[in-house]
């Protein structure tokens, strides 16, 4: 009887391209986030002095709303970040600063009264200045706001006009009961002066500045020390200054009312045994 044979299978593998799973995906959607911040980058920087400003208040106070370079004779506000009223978050919108069910420590609930009383005290400020100030921005510290050029100085003057102690008049009547302080910060174009009684941008700034602080000391009583003035030329500018209307809004006095008493209470230290 013949022996029995064990059958071989040889497998024989041919050459190709085998299954290389997933990962080219998420490769390729690294590649994709990378190219779309490379182009925001590009966007950035080309865009003008307005846009950037308006996306770096965003960022920084996305809870406030953004007016700078605004038009002058308006009081608009296009609003950014969260909505007024209740929102669909567990942050409520300016209305709900901080929902008050979460609120347990005292300092949260000082910095919601705060932040309320600063914008209740803007908006005042805005109806007695008939809506020409601009610039607008406030949070439970501070306020700021600007006036421009054109109701305050003649060009290339440090020297008010009728208009403007009629404008400073009315601020104040708010400013005076104000706990805190007040910079008044002079801001120019880039245009050189020619026949000003100033020598160059930042003198103007600053003059202009001091001309406020000089009126609202000795015509409104207001304390010397609450204020300290500031020029700063054509450093800091909220618009492009290759355009006239750039340039109009660029010329403008910027006020900041900050509180002194802005102080959130400690939690009382737990005694050692």
């Amino acid at each position: 009887m013949a022996d029995k044979q064990d059958i071989i299978i040889k497998r024989i593998k041919k050459a190709g391209h085998g299954h290389h799973g997933g990962a080219w995906k998420v490769a390729y959607a690294d590649f994709v986030t990378a190219m779309m911040c490379f182009f925001l980058v590009m966007w950035l920087m080309g865009a003008d002095e307005e846009t950037k400003q308006s996306i770096s208040h965003y960022f920084n106070h996305p809870n406030t709303p953004w007016k700078a370079g605004g038009d002058p004779k308006t009081d608009t506000m296009t609003p950014m970040g969260e909505k007024t009223g209740q929102g669909d978050s567990v942050m409520n919108g300016l209305d709900g600063f901080f929902p008050e069910d979460l609120i347990q420590d005292r300092p949260l609930r000082n910095l919601k009264d705060a932040f309320a009383e600063n914008r209740s005290l803007s908006q005042s400020i805005e109806d007695v200045l008939e809506g020409n100030i601009y610039a607008v921005d406030v949070n439970a510290e501070e306020i700021k706001f600007s006036l421009p050029e054109n109701i305050l100085f003649k060009t290339g003057s440090g020297d008010l006009t009728s208009e403007a102690k009629s404008y400073l008049n009315k601020l104040a009547s708010l400013i005076k009961p104000f706990k805190g302080t007040m910079t008044i910060d002079g801001h120019t174009d880039d245009i050189p002066l020619k026949g000003s009684q100033y020598k160059n941008n930042w003198e103007l700034s600053f003059g202009r500045a001091v001309s406020v602080m000089n009126y609202l000391v000795e015509n409104q009583h207001i304390a010397e020390n609450m204020i300290q003035p500031l020029g700063s030329g054509p450093r800091r500018t909220i618009a492009s200054n290759t355009s006239s209307e750039g340039r109009a809004k660029n010329r403008r006095v910027e006020f900041t009312l900050k509180k002194s008493s802005f102080k959130t209470e400690a939690k009382p230290e737990s005694k050692k045994k």
